[in-house]
């Protein structure tokens, strides 16, 4: 839960100082992915499982894009957690969550060894039968309450007890469980509901990734949220009105902190 310290054997910021390894963890925010991605190959070898941990709903296929895709699975993780301090990572809430699959939903030895691995950490690790529904599943939720979050500057809590601004997030919400039906996701027919009563549980005073990124004047993670369901939309056909404003609101922000 955040109370350890690691010890690295090797920390670099030149990847071929490393060499060939067993797997990739890429962890980066998604306006990040690019230049993540083109440091990776000469990590990769024969064997190498390469596994993304972000927050949008495209990351593999960038990735697949570089290093091609045999090495690639998909995953996610739910967790809230910052940077405190160069080399300080502060975990908040008892939220450790992690799924991981192959993307063709085939169940495989290189997943279930990594899985069982963080199992081992006492990280909640789950090996998925679909990995685009636990994707699409996060997505949901995060996309919703970091775009309403970060235009109200307020904690969780605070969101759900306003009346009208809870049903901003619910309807965020089934704007993303529209367009994840048209895109083949077979999301819960109930994943708005059983959204809200998660929504319900977490810890009131949480705030965003991107709400904190967005006060800091930092880059933040519109694209990958709100952008990419917009553009998603158009192709469908799918009404967003909600993100549409979210990303229309917030794209000077992004803007200026872009440069």
């Amino acid at each position: 839960h955040g109370d350890f310290l690691v010890h690295p054997v090797k920390v670099t910021n030149t990847p071929s100082d490393i060499g060939v390894v067993d797997y990739v963890i890429v962890a980066v925010k998604q306006y990040q992915l690019s230049g993540a991605v083109s440091s990776i190959p000469p990590l990769i070898g024969q064997k190498t499982t390469v596994v993304p941990l972000l927050n949008g709903i495209d990351a593999h296929e960038h990735i697949i894009e570089v290093v091609g895709p045999r090495p690639v699975v998909g995953g996610y993780c739910s967790l809230v957690s910052m940077i405190e301090a160069p080399g300080i990572i502060r975990h908040e809430t008892q939220l450790h969550k992690l799924e991981l699959g192959e993307l063709d939903g085939t169940k495989t030895e290189r997943v279930e060894n990594l899985v069982q691995a963080w199992k081992s950490c006492g990280v909640e690790a789950i090996h998925a039968d679909d990995i685009f529904v636990a994707i699409w599943t996060k997505f949901l939720f995060i996309s919703a309450f970091g775009g309403v979050s970060s235009l109200c500057r307020v904690t969780l809590g605070e969101i759900i007890e306003a009346p009208q601004t809870r049903e901003l997030l619910v309807q965020a919400m089934e704007e993303v469980r529209q367009l994840a039906h048209k895109q083949g996701i077979a999301l819960a027919a109930d994943i708005v509901q059983s959204t809200m009563s998660f929504v319900e549980g977490v810890e009131p005073s949480a705030t965003s990734s991107m709400q904190r990124d967005v006060a800091a004047g930092r880059p933040f993670e519109l694209e990958a949220f709100s952008g990419t369901i917009v553009r998603l939309a158009r192709q469908h056909g799918v009404q967003t009105p909600v993100h549409d404003a979210i990303y229309g609101l917030l794209l000077p922000a992004l803007r200026r902190a872009l440069g």
